[in-house]
């Protein structure tokens, strides 16, 4: 397992600095395009080191980038960026300042803000390819399968956004980490994992679903056998388990409740107004509403709703986020560029489903095993799958029905290891005669990578596998140089 686990490593800092260097080419080769959005002017001093830095990571720093390194600069000085979790820019801020505070020597805060986030993103986005190794191991009972599962997520089609300033790294690697832990049957662990998850994005609450089914689970096999041998010990143990999942659950919406408290005190509730006032006027007009400041005699809407929520209304209002909001024809280009992400996950739901069945219909807490089987299922239909099957059926009708369509491609492959186990097994399997001819032409090309193997051999895979690795590879090369020059991406 060491030489698997050695290998998703090194592949996953190769994919970091190919793609490093691409962002680098395409952003200094391909101008900038105006799109009119959040782009605040940077206030310190520009000097050599900050030239050197946009040169290398400038591309890194557009469209949501803006507004992390703008949060992790400034805290939260404007209404609109409570749309955006504290996690990520926080601990940006903090390693800036403290691990990385040399770089405060050789450029301006904001440059060394960007080269930590970038910093950051690649460390996390190396541990979450080992976790999601360790957890696909676990699931899929197949160390090799398991091996090319991290490997493709190295690939991954969101992979600008695994290393540009945004929050997927490190919100894959808290999940995955935290799902991992659950196997573990580690709940406590699990639930402080997934409670960082909900500080780190909005959907990080749906991780409750996994304390939740793990333990009903646990009861429902344990009631079987108490039905038999039934004691008082017992009741007492299942109660003890009940109210510590309650606790958990608890524990991973705690993130997400303080954060709106944060930002009613803020904005709704009575304070020393005019202190709040002097950062940020200067860079914003004050009479957009986006740009609200804290503490501003203008009282948000929201601020009088029975449950005050700054991240709906700013969504619903800024954003346009809404069921079936994003239904319009003029985004139908934005449709067809989610669709592969949408039909990759909607087959693997159906894939499963369709093999599963009788445990789909028991919600997977009946049998695990076919009429006729002789031993427990492995791979990508292991019946330890249903419950992250569950995750992502849900996540794709809400990213569907709610969300940009665009963004729904980030938004998944950050969220479930369900789109790398199917990507994996639809891969998996190639014709005898590209094996052959992998071994007779003496080929040396990382002998242990099999997706750089299949990449080689290109002409001899399947045509499947030619769709997945294709469509992977085609929206790393393509979404670099587009988001990293100001156009539309996912």
């Amino acid at each position: 397992m060491a030489g698997y686990e050695e290998e998703a490593v090194k592949f996953a800092v190769f994919s970091r600095i190919l793609l490093i260097l691409w962002q680098m080419v395409s952003n200094n080769l391909i101008p900038d395009h105006d799109a009119g959005v959040f782009n605040p002017p940077v206030r310190h001093q520009v000097g050599l080191g900050d030239h050197f830095i946009n040169v290398l990571f400038g591309g890194f720093s557009h469209w949501d980038s803006a507004h992390f390194l703008y949060i992790a600069e400034n805290g939260y000085t404007i209404q609109k960026h409570f749309a955006f979790f504290p996690l990520f820019p926080t601990t940006v801020k903090t390693v800036s300042e403290t691990v990385l505070f040399p770089l405060h020597f050789f450029m301006n805060g904001h440059s060394a803000l960007l080269v930590t986030a970038v910093a950051v993103n690649v460390l996390f986005f190396v541990a979450a390819t080992v976790v999601l190794f360790k957890l696909s191991i676990m699931t899929l009972h197949d160390r090799q399968l398991a091996l090319r599962t991290a490997l493709l997520f190295c690939v991954n089609p969101a992979g600008i956004f695994m290393s540009a300033a945004y929050s997927e790294s490190l919100f894959a690697f808290v999940s995955f980490y935290g799902m991992l832990a659950m196997e573990r049957k580690q709940y406590l662990p699990a639930a402080l994992l997934f409670a960082l998850s909900s500080t780190t994005r909005s959907n990080g609450i749906v991780n409750c679903g996994f304390v939740v089914f793990f333990t009903t689970k646990e009861l429902v096999s344990r009631l079987r056998l108490f039905l038999m041998e039934f004691s008082l010990q017992d009741v007492l143990m299942m109660m003890v388990k009940l109210v510590s999942t309650v606790c958990y659950v608890l524990a991973i919406l705690a993130p997400f409740v303080a954060f709106q408290y944060h930002a009613y005190y803020l904005y709704c509730s009575d304070f020393e107004r005019e202190k709040a006032l002097l950062l940020w006027h200067p860079l914003f007009p004050t009479d957009n509403e986006e740009y609200l400041p804290p503490g501003s005699t203008t009282i948000p809407p929201w601020c009088n709703w029975t449950v005050p929520s700054a991240y709906s209304y700013i969504q619903d209002s800024f954003w346009e986020v809404g069921f079936l909001r994003y239904y319009q024809l003029k985004q139908i280009p934005n449709f067809v560029l989610a669709a592969p992400m949408i039909a990759l996950c909607g087959s693997a739901v159906y894939s499963y489903c369709r093999v599963n069945w009788s445990l789909c219909r028991t919600l997977g807490l009946g049998a695990e095993r076919k009429e006729g089987d002789e031993k427990p299922r492995t791979g990508f239909n292991s019946p330890q799958v249903f419950v992250y099957i569950a995750h992502l059926g849900f996540l794709l009708l809400f990213g569907v029905t709610n969300m940009h369509i665009q963004v729904v491609t980030r938004f998944l492959a950050s969220s479930s290891p369900v789109i790398y186990w199917y990507a994996a097994h639809l891969t998996r399997d190639d014709p005898p005669h590209s094996q052959t001819n992998s071994a007779t032409s003496g080929s040396t090309v990382c002998p242990n990578n099999p997706v750089l193997q299949q990449i080689h051999h290109w002409r001899s895979t399947r045509r499947t596998t030619q769709a997945v690795l294709g469509y992977f590879i085609f929206y790393n090369v393509v979404g670099v140089a587009l988001h990293g020059n100001f156009f539309n991406w996912t």
